[in-house]
């Protein structure tokens, strides 16, 4: 099943999307500037839902190559020529994409109204789509240079957006640290293609063919892993993450913590099982490195007194969680385990994205930065309240909600593996989880709080455009946790898929 433009129809919508918004931006009418920043927003919006519906007849063309579909029998399009650009829309794919497109649509939503004070917004919105487009370009790409092209490109979107706010200098000091961590890993990462294309002449992704990986392929791979682990905020390589989520505006912390980092998560398993990596060396290599990015995501955010800080260093513990459930699923062989894992990043971008877009409407209308300046929030901002309760709720797996769904079943399908590695797993992931209370229950016991003056304050009436995506995201943190079966369905061929390529 091969050439059909479908799979490029999305990331070819968002890439003319950012052109005509840059175009829209520079021209637009003075006489209608005063409502600029809430029209870029809608024409972004616009360009999101474009780009869902265009993904959802791709989705259809995956989901009729089966489960047990091979690499080359997945949707493709290529150019012409041997060595043409190619791009293949595996279920993994389509649903990083699809959590990534929604996402946006929100993000873009909000941004209507949270952008409102800024004055660069003509370059925030292009920016927002040509990050997006380069995540969607960067999990289809299908042979590693064109990886590396789609990876650079959301990267350097993203440098730009975590620095936006560039007359504060703890912003450009956070968009030039993850700059500079970013580059490191996009040149090991180039270097480490260099030495698989110098012994297999080939870039197309699987590159072995079944063969066996040699010397210079065993190093490549070591390079291009490093690079997106990088990427993917992977400890220790995570250092870049707390400043760039930290400071960077709410929206794009949103994204970089919903779904970016996972993005690039998802590449690196692409690359590892293409280039030769057995599921059960990589598996057992993710049950590892799951227990460094949960002690040290949670340990680190215990001891956080910004409150967007402390929700960086809880997203490396949430990578912890899914990297651990897919690690099983490779090492034991088990679909229902990886199905597991991608069940939770799903929850984790709606329940993550409402956590730092709740935070950003507690700091847009009360100037709120430290956890201690949350108090109150429930007398001025009730929705924020809610909203941002039911985020740290899903976090901290409280049932019913979305986290709690997501880390049973993780557990579960763990539990049924009957190893002591998985056993061992489990009981860092369980301790963990009761480690998490201890930032999370204060901290919702905060919003909840009178402040201390004891003065009632006055409530504030949140505009529509950041009120909509608060409670579409809180209504499916309730949703995904009470009836997960429609997003188990959804996760299912992309835990087989993937599992296939591994053994």
């Amino acid at each position: 099943m091969t050439g059909t433009l479908w799979v490029a129809g999305p990331l070819i919508c968002l890439a003319v999307g950012a052109l005509v918004l840059c175009l829209v931006a520079r021209w637009f009418p003075a006489r209608l500037r005063p409502a600029r920043n809430t029209s870029l927003a809608a024409i972004t919006a616009l360009v999101f839902a474009l780009a869902l519906g265009l993904l959802l007849p791709l989705a259809a063309l995956t989901g009729a190559a089966g489960e047990t579909a091979g690499w080359e029998e997945y949707p493709t399009w290529q150019s012409a020529g041997a060595n043409a650009a190619l791009l293949r829309a595996d279920p993994g794919a389509v649903l990083v994409i699809g959590v990534a497109l929604a996402l946006g649509l929100l993000v873009a939503i909000y941004s209507g109204r949270y952008l409102a004070l800024d004055r660069r917004y003509e370059t925030y919105y292009p920016l927002l789509l040509l990050l997006v487009a380069g995540l969607v370009g960067m999990v289809l790409a299908a042979d590693l240079f064109n990886l590396y092209l789609f990876c650079e490109l959301m990267s350097i979107a993203a440098y730009v957006l975590v620095a936006l706010r560039r007359r504060t200098d703890t912003a450009i000091e956070a968009g030039f640290k993850y700059l500079i961590m970013g580059s490191t890993g996009t040149v090991i990462m180039l270097l480490g293609i260099s030495f698989v294309f110098r012994e297999t002449g080939q870039l197309a992704l699987p590159s072995l063919s079944g063969g066996k990986a040699g010397l210079w392929t065993r190093a490549g791979l070591a390079c291009t892993l490093v690079g997106l682990a990088i990427k993917s905020a992977i400890v220790p390589l995570h250092t870049w993450l707390p400043d760039a989520h930290g400071r960077a505006p709410s929206s794009i912390s949103a994204m970089l913590s919903g779904i970016v980092i996972q993005s690039a998560f998802y590449a690196m398993l692409k690359v590892g099982l293409g280039l030769g990596v057995g599921g059960r060396t990589l598996g057992g290599i993710l049950i590892a490195i799951s227990t460094l990015n949960m002690v040290v995501g949670n340990s680190m955010a215990l001891v956080q007194t910004n409150t967007k800080r402390l929700l960086a260093y809880s997203s490396l513990a949430q990578m912890g969680y899914m990297m651990f459930g897919i690690g099983v699923g490779l090492r034991y062989n088990s679909p229902a385990a990886i199905q597991a894992g991608f069940f939770y990043l799903a929850a984790h971008a709606a329940i993550k994205g409402l956590a730092f877009l709740s935070k950003g409407v507690a700091h847009f209308y009360c100037d709120t930065t430290l956890v201690e300046e949350l108090r109150g929030t429930a007398a001025r901002l009730p929705l924020v309240a809610v909203t941002m309760g039911l985020a740290l709720g899903g976090l901290a797996a409280v049932p019913p909600l979305a986290g709690f769904a997501g880390k049973w079943f993780i557990l579960v399908n763990a539990a049924r593996a009957r190893s002591l590695a998985a056993y061992a797993g489990m009981a860092v992931m369980a301790l963990n989880s009761v480690l998490a209370l201890g930032y999370y229950l204060p901290l919702i016991a905060t919003l909840f709080t009178p402040p201390v003056t004891g003065i009632k304050p006055a409530r504030i009436r949140v505009s529509p455009w950041m009120s909509a995506p608060l409670i579409l995201l809180g209504g499916l943190t309730i949703a995904i946790g009470l009836y997960p079966g429609p997003w188990m369905e959804w996760t299912a061929l992309a835990g087989a898929c993937l599992l296939g390529w591994g053994w």
